[in-house]
Order: structure tokens, then C-alpha cells, then sequence
């Protein structure tokens, strides 16, 4: 299952399609948007961080996430390892304020190869890893680092890790690339919570100060993204005749349905293109009929293209002190997927 989620994930264009809009500033409500590929508790799970803004929001110099008490996380892989994958959408504000999309390797390195830029962005030398995302702008190759760490003194109360990066942008960026969107994906780190409760995941943003190269500490906001404890994706088939297969099931995000949601099915291992969908009702439940000539194997899955993420409005936690705006935005997203095996009637 973990496999086919992943090709399903990279199969698809993950990061969110936004309406572009003119280049007017000085507003600055960026979200954080944070899914788990496995939900249960104490389990290993692909981890996907994804900050969004619009390109009416200043530009992000600085982004810290910090993940809920309870998660585990190992920060031990060798210099070198591929660790997911990362899909971003970048504004050239250079370029008639054209859109660009990015894509490209999340890789373990060296904390030593990065203590300049380490303490430039954070404060601090080193760290106990670092994660470059290699990507290309306009051409240009870039290599960006995000300094993680386990949290300690008093961030250990309210998280578990806490993972920086810095951002150039407009200013010093090929083309003046300016970042909206980016999503990236991060295997063999981390292992949920051991109970099944919520897990609320906290950003902390600052932008640029206006056309300036310079911070705007003022402006600091946080973001939160809530990560359900319990999700299923349930199905069921029954033969029907002339070769009809029956698909039902139910959507449960910690035990209620949930509506509205695009179910797609792929013939497995073609995972670019489904070959059928429905929507769940009010109550979760949903059935499609489909002819099939053979015994095949199928996932179903919620939406990749973009993740199903849903704007909270009130954010779930109290804002972290010493954040000039507090709160802003508040998110929760979810994946579900299910093998299915579609088998008709043989014909006597």
C-alpha cells in the first residue's frame, strides 16, 4: 500500500492550482498545509509539508514548522540519501509576473557543508540534519537547505521537531522568482503519535519587508495544519451480471463521514490516469459500477491533484507567544487510499 501511494503521489501534480492575480504587496497570510500518508497511531509514515501563499502576500524569508508532541523522527540518514521528492510554483516578478513550476529531489547532507548559511538563517552553526532541495529556476540549479532539528528547552513543550528554512526572493532569484507554492514529501523520518488524536502541526512565518532585501519581524504570523488521527477509506465489491462489479464503501475522518469527496480509482500499476471516480455523500458512503473482463487490480484513493486540504478559519490552538499577528490560517488535509480487487462472474 505504501508503495502504490507513493507512485500515486508522484504520478500526480500535487501543489495547489492558484488564480494569479497583479503584484500588489503588503499583505501576508501564507498557509501551512501538512498531510500524513498513514494516520495510524505509532506508525511509520511519508510526511508531506506544504507552504502556500498568494501572489498578493509578500515574499516568505523565513519559514519554521514545527511538528506536534508524540511524532518520532529519525535524523540519522547518510549524506546522499534521496528523501522525497519536491513540486513548488514560483511567481517570476521579473518575468511579467508569469508562473513557473519547479520540481526536483529532497536530499540528506552534511550540516558542515551548510554552517554559513546555518547561521544566517537560524542563528545557530549546525544542526542535527539538514535536507537540500535541489531544483532549478529559469534555468538556474539552486540548492536550498532546511535545518532540522529535535525541538528542545522550551519548544519541547509544545512540539517535537522543528524543521527552518530561509528563502530568497524576489531580490538575488533568477528571473525574481518568488515562491507561492511548494510541496515536498519526506520518507523514513517520521512515525506518528502513539494515540489517536488530532495532531496539529504550527508554522511560523516572516516576510520581506516590501521591494526590500530586509526582514519584517512585524509581520511574523503563524500557520496551523491539522493532521486527523483516525482516517479510512473502506470498499467492499460484489458481482453483479454481464461482467459488473460493484465498488461501495465509506470516507471516515476520525469516525465521521465525510462528504463531497472525489473517490478515483486506478487499474494498477497505470497510476496517471484514473479510469473512473465518484463522490461520497453527506455520509461518506459511495458506490460505482464498472464492467470488467478480468480479475484487476485497483487503487482508490482522495484527491492528489491537489491533496484535499480544507480551510479551518479559527485556528485549533492558541497562537505561540511572541508572534506580532498570531494566528492567521488554519488547515487540515488527509490522505486515504484502498486496494480494491475487481473480479467478475466467470462465464459458465
Amino acid at each position: 500500500m505504501k508503495n502504490l501511494l507513493r507512485l500515486a503521489l508522484a504520478a500526480s501534480a500535487a501543489v495547489t492550482a492558484l488564480a494569479f492575480t497583479g503584484s500588489a504587496w503588503a499583505v501576508y497570510q501564507p498557509r501551512l498545509i501538512v498531510t500524513s500518508a498513514t494516520n495510524g497511531a505509532n506508525k511509520p509514515t511519508v510526511v508531506i509539508l506544504e507552504h502556500l501563499q498568494t501572489p498578493d502576500d509578500d515574499p516568505t524569508l523565513k519559514d519554521t514548522i514545527y511538528a506536534p508532541p508524540g511524532y518520532q523522527a529519525k535524523l540519522t540518514q547518510p549524506a546522499g540519501t534521496t528523501m522525497g521528492q519536491v513540486q513548488a510554483t514560483v511567481i517570476l516578478r521579473q518575468g511579467g509576473n508569469a508562473t513557473a513550476t519547479v520540481t526536483g529531489q529532497v536530499v540528506a547532507d552534511s550540516p558542515t557543508n551548510w554552517v554559513p548559511q546555518s547561521t544566517a538563517c537560524t542563528g545557530t552553526a549546525t544542526h542535527e540534519a539538514v535536507w537540500r532541495l535541489n531544483v532549478t529556476i529559469a534555468g538556474t540549479p539552486l540548492q536550498i537547505p532546511i535545518f532540522v532539528d529535535h525541538s528542545a528547552g522550551p519548544e519541547a513543550a509544545f512540539s517535537s521537531v522543528k524543521i527552518q528554512f530561509c528563502l530568497q526572493g524576489p531580490i538575488g532569484t533568477p528571473a525574481g522568482a518568488q515562491l507561492l507554492d511548494a510541496f515536498f514529501d519526506i520518507d523514513d523520518v517520521f512515525t506518528s503519535p502513539a494515540n489517536s488524536a488530532d495532531r496539529v502541526w504550527r508554522a511560523v512565518m516572516t516576510p520581506y519587508m516590501q521591494g526590500s532585501p530586509n526582514p519584517n519581524p512585524a509581520m511574523t504570523v503563524e500557520s496551523q495544519s491539522v493532521v486527523p488521527g483516525r482516517v479510512s477509506l473502506s470498499t467492499k465489491t460484489k458481482k453483479l451480471k454481464r461482467g459488473v462489479v460493484q465498488i461501495s464503501g465509506r470516507l471516515l475522518v476520525d469516525g465521521k463521514g465525510v462528504g463531497g469527496v472525489k473517490i478515483s480509482f486506478y487499474r494498477v500499476p497505470n497510476l496517471n490516469k484514473p479510469f473512473a471516480s465518484v463522490k461520497t455523500k453527506a455520509n461518506g458512503q459511495f458506490v460505482l459500477r464498472r464492467k470488467f473482463k478480468k480479475k484487476t487490480l485497483l487503487l482508490a484513493i482522495t484527491p492528489t491533484e491537489p491533496i484535499l486540504a480544507r480551510d479551518l478559519g479559527a485556528c485549533p490552538l492558541t497562537a505561540l507567544p511572541g508572534v506580532p499577528q498570531g494566528c492567521k490560517t488554519a488547515t487540515m488535509a488527509f490522505i486515504a487510499a484502498s486496494v480494491v480487487i475487481a473480479s467478475p462472474r466467470k462465464k459458465h
